[in-house]
């Protein structure tokens, strides 16, 4: 039951856009591919670790897991609520194994072959931008000869010319002694 669930883990994982995002684009740095399965493992060892773990972790627990490790490990923040459908799917996954039934494992471990006989997959990374609907708007039908294409940039002038600044001369200060003050840099 272990290894298949541990199994399930990795094969979840593998499908989980950010975080393949991340190991593709090595957001974990050059041993991403190390620190992926590494979270699997770890996700492992939480629910082996922790007494009575059917009960105790459930989504939102796990969720929480991930999305930590993710920010802390790949420097992601990942706000799309795809962690909540892993996190949900692993808890399910768990108990799936839980009654020995591995039907659903074996379906994802075929599915995974498949798309590795395939040349594997990439995820393009896709920019939303704020504002942005999935459903299209809908233009009126005077504006069809003309279209306006917006890729993001804004049309601005040149920069204005630096000038230099003087530099405000330090005047030394000399006591009744005739003794020189020594100012640090950080004081002027």
């Amino acid at each position: 039951m272990l290894q298949k669930f541990d199994l399930s883990i990795a094969l979840t994982l593998s499908t989980w856009p950010a975080l393949t995002l991340s190991v593709q684009n090595s957001w974990g740095g050059p041993n991403s591919v190390e620190k992926r399965d590494w979270f699997a493992g770890a996700i492992s060892e939480l629910f082996t670790s922790t007494p009575n773990a059917d009960t105790i972790i459930d989504v939102e627990y796990l969720e929480e897991f991930m999305l930590q490790v993710m920010n802390d490990e790949f420097e992601v923040n990942v706000e799309d609520g795809s962690g909540e459908e892993v996190a949900a799917k692993i808890v399910g996954l768990r108990k799936l194994c839980g009654r020995g039934d591995f039907e659903l494992v074996d379906e994802m471990l075929g599915r995974w072959r498949e798309r590795q006989a395939r040349g594997g997959e990439r995820v393009v990374f896709q920019r939303m931008r704020e504002g942005d609907d999935d459903e299209e708007e809908e233009q009126d039908s005077d504006d069809d000869d003309e279209e306006e294409v917006d890729d993001g940039d804004v049309e601005m002038d040149d920069a204005p010319e630096l000038v230099k600044a003087p530099k405000e001369k330090i005047v030394p200060k000399v006591d009744e002694e005739g003794f020189t003050e020594v100012v640090g840099k950080k004081r002027r």
